[in-house]
Formats: structure tokens, sequence, C-alpha cells
């Protein structure tokens, strides 16, 4: 069943006519990495202390989505969707703002496609019998923000993280084998499937930085200094990529205002934009 699924949001990526943008001749997203943690990983209860309160365990996610109904999920599915080539090549020569193309990604790609892939990934395996849900489509998901800025009450990062998918970055990315520059979805199954085992030392072992010491390219990429050695400062980070401005440039190229532009200037041209950099150092 493990490769079934893996195989399954593989072709679908591949195949699926939503995942290419006729303007900018591209798919939005290269084949994707797909890896499983059970949901009774410790990880999870640990995260309402970690993230919030708030954030959901598996069972809670099962609990809201099969009110009244004695069940429980058994697996996590995490899902990498790196951005494609064409997208990150054109991102890569910004200084100020997003790309035109990154810009469309975010309008289509990320809602469109990915909300495409949940819906046809749930349904899947809905209909060979397994109870399945993606959390972001609940009634009870939400998005919010706190003194530090926006948070959710579940994590794709740290659902990937639990997946043993990557770890995180100095600019609260999350670095993969395919690197930084990537998408993130998750669903909550009743299959049973062995999980990936976790093989980071720690959940910064990626970052050059949090590792070495060395790097700082994401410092030196952010348009408005939102990434220093103390951290990633998200509420300005927020105000540049979904303002006022951002949501105007995205209007005004047929992207959705309301997605705005984003910015992923420090997920391209970096050491870490399409791979996992301490790869080459371990070596």
């Amino acid at each position: 069943m493990k490769e079934l699924i893996k195989q399954e949001i593989i072709r679908y990526v591949r195949e699926n006519e939503n995942n290419y943008s006729n303007e900018i001749q591209a798919p939005y997203f290269d084949e994707p990495l797909v890896q499983f943690a059970s949901a009774t990983d410790e990880l999870f209860r640990q995260y309402k202390e970690i993230i919030a309160p708030e954030h959901l365990t598996p069972q809670e996610v099962f609990n809201i989505a099969y009110a009244g109904e004695a069940t429980s999920p058994q697996t996590v599915i995490s899902v990498v969707l790196p951005v494609s080539e064409k997208i990150r090549q054109s991102n890569r020569s910004q200084k100020e703002w997003a790309s035109d193309e990154w810009t469309l990604l975010r309008s289509f790609g990320d809602d469109a496609f990915i909300d495409g892939l949940n819906a046809h990934l749930s349904g899947f395996l809905n209909n060979k019998g397994y109870k399945t849900v993606e959390p972001t489509a609940l009634k009870d998901f939400k998005k919010y923000a706190n003194e530090q800025g926006p948070l959710s009450n579940w994590s794709q990062r740290h659902v990937a993280f639990a997946a043993g998918l990557g770890t995180f970055s100095i600019n609260d990315g999350f670095i993969t084998e395919k690197g930084m520059a990537i998408r993130l979805t998750s669903f909550v199954t009743e299959v049973v499937i062995e999980p990936d085992k976790r093989q980071a030392e720690n959940h910064t072992a990626n970052c050059l930085y949090l590792s070495k010491g060395t790097c700082k390219a994401c410092f030196k990429r952010c348009p408005v200094g939102a990434i220093t050695e103390k951290g990633h400062d998200k509420i300005v980070c927020v105000q540049r990529c979904y303002g006022e401005e951002s949501q105007s440039r995205a209007k005004a190229i047929g992207g959705n205002p309301g997605a705005g532009s984003g910015c992923g200037l420090c997920q391209t041209n970096i050491p870490c934009e399409f791979s996992n950099p301490m790869a080459a150092v371990n070596r």
C-alpha cells in the first residue's frame, strides 16, 4: 500500500493538467517526495507545546472529521512538491519582488492544483475503504497570529519533519532532499503503513547556518531584512509578501490578489534552493 500511494501521488503530479501553466509554459511542480509518519508518533503531542496548544493531533483531526464515530488514524502522509526549475530560475535574479512566474505559482499552483491533489488522494483512499482526511480542508482548520506572527493549527512543515522529509532553516523554511523551494501538503488516514525513519540529528540539521555557522545567503536575499542571526521576523515578512502592494502586483498580471505575489527570494539563488546542502558537506 505504501508504494501504491506514492505512485498515485507521483502519477497525479505528472499527469494532471492543472500542474501546467500556459503562461509560464512549464509545470508548477516537479516529481514529489512522499513519506509517512505514525499517527501515534509522540511528536504530534509535543507540537502542542512546541507550536501552540491549539495544534491538532492526528486523532483530533479524525475526531473532527468523523465526529461520533469510534475510529482512529494510523498514518500521516506528507508530500513535498518541489517548485519546477523554470519558476525557480525566474526568481533567482529578482532583488525586490517575486518574479511573475513565482506570483502565478501562488495563485494557480498553490490553490487550484494542490487543492485538486488533496481532493484526489483523499477520494482515492476513501474509495478503497480507508477513512482519509486532508486537515486543512476541515472547517476547524484555522490560520491565526500571536505576538511572533502567523501560525496555523496544522503545520505542514512540522508534519513533514515528523515524516523524516527534512529539517527547518533559519528563515523558517523547510529544507528537504529537493531543497527549500517547495510546497507541502499532508493527509491523515486509517491505512496502516510502516513509518519512515527520521535521519536528521536534530530539527535544524540541514541548515548550513544553524549547523555550521556558515552561509547567510538567505539573509542577503531578503529585501526587507526579515532574516538575521536572531531568526526570522514573521511579521515583517508577512507584511511584505501579502500586503497591499503585493496584492496589487498579483492582480496586475492576472493572479489572485488574495494570494499576493509572495516573495520566495530567500528560497531561490541560495545553496538549499533545490537540494540539501548538508549532503555535500557530509560526504
